[in-house]
């Protein structure tokens, strides 16, 4: 008996969250960096928040602002700020936070889901996104086969297309069309020139959009595209088979 709860608790620590500091705290870690002095003032005012934990000999905080988020990393002994990546030397990966996320605002991003597998994935993507394509184009058939994709459109604000390229993948009627729209436009058709949106499907759309927008942040998701598995973690699209 004792073997089988001492494994079901090394299973369970493979999905635990990150353990989220207080606001103080964060600030007083914030103080003993000298990034401090330009964030102060957006911080009182509210124009800044901020998320942060402790993991590997580091206190990560993630900033989030209204031109983006980044994370600021500072050594657990005070000294030093990292402005940057840090990078894991034993998985090549980067040492990112893993806070908890409110699955209701996540599932409320979701647009459309499609594939016949039986394991759930969120998918961030932008129809613009030229890494998107790439994605697309190795792994549509493995998507399609093996997961169930929730897919939460993510159109980039520097992508001039991808926003009348979203309304158009949102005008289909039903997951399936959404599905072949979004495929559409990622293998490179322009069927979505053509397509006028009315002003109530404007508004519709654009409702989707800013859900899809907040499931982005609680995801704390930094590009496309991006993929959590069932348990919000993220994974390298890369490595999907």
């Amino acid at each position: 008996m004792k073997k089988i709860i001492t494994l079901a608790a090394a299973v369970a620590s493979l999905f635990a969250f990150d353990k989220v500091i207080s606001q103080d705290k964060i600030i007083n870690v914030l103080k003993l960096s000298p990034v401090y002095k330009q964030l102060a003032g957006p911080i009182k005012k509210g124009e800044v928040k901020l998320k942060g934990t402790q993991k590997d000999g580091f206190y990560i905080i993630e900033i989030n602002t209204p031109r983006g988020r980044g994370l600021l990393y500072i050594t657990a002994d005070g000294k030093y700020t990292v402005i940057g990546r840090v990078i894991d030397n034993k998985t090549s990966r980067p040492l990112v936070p893993n806070f908890p996320k409110n699955a209701d605002v996540v599932k409320k991003g979701v647009m459309f889901t499609f594939g016949k597998g039986n394991k759930d994935i969120y998918l961030i993507t932008d129809p613009e996104c030229p890494y998107c394509r790439i994605m697309e184009k190795e792994k549509k058939d493995i998507l399609e086969k093996n997961y169930r994709v929730h897919v939460i459109l993510y159109p980039l604000s520097f992508h001039k297309h991808a926003k009348d390229m979203s309304y158009y993948i949102l005008a289909g009627k039903t997951d399936e069309e959404r599905a072949k729209r979004l495929r559409e436009v990622l293998s490179g058709a322009d069927a979505w020139k053509k397509f006028k949106p009315t002003k109530e499907q404007k508004e519709k759309f654009d409702k989707e959009l800013a859900a899809a927008k907040k499931a982005v942040e609680e995801l704390g998701a930094r590009g496309t595209p991006t993929i959590f598995d069932e348990k919000f973690n993220t994974i390298d699209w890369s490595s999907i088979k």
